[in-house]
């Protein structure tokens, strides 16, 4: 009999029902979805439980200068697919699932916004980014359930919960899976090298270089995305996540998507990176959020080969036990594989003990900020700056962490980091 993992302990522990007196209304994903996906905007939409009887009602304001707002009540409403949010549409839940005392601590379901998966991906041999031309169009919007987020959206004030119970292997660069992305490419683009053979190239590929037309939404930039004290995967158990909490895509024109503000997002477990900004992203801030018990990576730029990621900072986050959704396998609170101008400042990273048993040697639980170069496509242009300052570094229980530096890179890199902690070649 094989006993089971610390890891695969710790992941089906991970998220347990919150205690309540009485259960939220629960609703399906056909009460709620055309409202967002189209254009009216009804003051008032009375919805009708799945048992049946009276339930809540969803409000909608047009906004100044133009958009939708929509408010949702108290309840667990299915999502089944990707859902696409037009331009100028907010989407507002019930209350702020997130304590600032204590960002871990559940909320109280009895005023909070649940947005649930109806079904989540449980084959690791499952087609996910579209390798080798292994998708049609439209698949991979059924996978990716969650939103989609275009220019001038807001999420804030809901909770999601995926239902993922593993992470694809043609997920394994990673190419999507978030509750909350923007339009782009469904492959990750070439990964498996450098990258400066491919600047400036447009288009979708797979990690091979292999071309394809896949996209979520219009495949381009977007501008003006709000997310806003969101909590991620914190209502069922048994491992239960999404891939990512947030992703923004590499674009098929190569056209910037910027000014992506995320504050105060929680997420409690996902299958791959927490956060993870993908291409030519610019002028965007992810701050006050809060990731636990990832895959992957925990705050992550991937600018990859992409001509400008800049103006980027990542400001007063918490990251705990980077890797253990995958055994520990990869992973460490901030990475960074290519970018011209990055900022981390005032995170603290808590992670397990050193992994000397790494199959992927330091890329594992060695250090706070790991900046890669030489794979995934990873370029760095002339007087390109990644910043690190203010940062802490702990073990599980709070100790400061002192037998591991805070920051390492690969030798021979192209990345000018600028930092006044400790720093280490591997």
């Amino acid at each position: 009999m094989r006993h089971p993992s610390f890891a695969e302990l710790f992941i089906a522990a991970a998220s347990w029902p919150a205690v309540s007196c009485s259960s939220p209304p629960k609703y399906d994903a056909a009460t709620w979805k055309s409202l967002i996906t189209g254009t009216s905007c009804p003051s008032a939409t009375w919805l009708t439980p799945k048992g049946g009887g009276s339930g809540g009602m969803v409000s909608c304001e047009i906004r100044e200068g133009g958009g939708r707002h929509f408010k949702f009540p108290v309840g667990e409403f299915d999502i089944d697919e990707q859902v696409f949010v037009p331009a100028g549409t907010v989407i507002e839940g019930n209350a702020n699932p997130n304590d600032p005392s204590d960002k871990a601590k559940k909320p109280d379901p009895s005023t909070q916004t649940f947005f649930v998966a109806t079904r989540g991906v449980h084959d690791p041999h499952a087609k996910y980014c579209g390798t080798d031309n292994n998708m049609e169009p439209g698949e991979a919007q059924q996978l990716r359930i969650g939103f989609l987020l275009n220019s001038d959206t807001v999420v804030k004030n809901i909770n999601f919960q995926g239902k993922d119970t593993t992470r694809p292997y043609d997920n394994g660069s990673l190419c999507g899976g978030a509750a909350f992305e923007t339009p782009g490419c469904v492959s990750p683009g070439f990964a498996n090298g450098v990258g400066n053979g491919w600047v400036g190239k447009q288009g979708c590929y797979d990690i091979t270089g292999k071309g394809n037309g896949l996209v979520t939404g219009d495949g381009r930039g977007v501008e003006n995305v709000v997310i806003e004290s969101v909590r991620l995967n914190d209502l069922l158990g048994e491992g239960q996540g999404t891939q990512i909490a947030v992703w923004v895509a590499q674009t098929q024109d190569g056209s910037a998507t910027r000014s992506v503000r995320v504050t105060n997002l929680v997420s409690m477990l996902t299958r791959g990176d927490g956060i993870n900004f993908h291409g030519n992203v610019q002028n965007s801030v992810v701050e006050d959020c809060h990731i636990e018990n990832t895959g992957d990576d925990i705050y992550a730029v991937w600018g990859g080969y992409a001509t400008s990621p800049a103006g980027i900072v990542f400001r007063n986050n918490v990251g705990k036990n980077a890797g253990v959704t995958r055994n520990y396998g990869y992973g460490v609170c901030i990475a960074v594989y290519g970018a011209m101008d990055v900022t981390f400042t005032g995170t603290k990273c808590y992670d397990p003990p050193m992994n000397n048993a790494c199959e992927n040697g330091p890329f594992c639980n060695s250090c706070l900020a790991y900046v890669h170069d030489g794979w995934f496509g990873a370029v760095y242009p002339d007087g390109n700056s990644i910043q690190f300052n203010g940062n802490e570094y702990f073990s599980m229980s709070g100790s400061p962490i002192t037998d591991r530096p805070l920051v390492r890179n690969d030798k021979n890199s192209a990345a000018r980091v600028v930092t006044t902690e400790k720093y280490l070649l591997p």
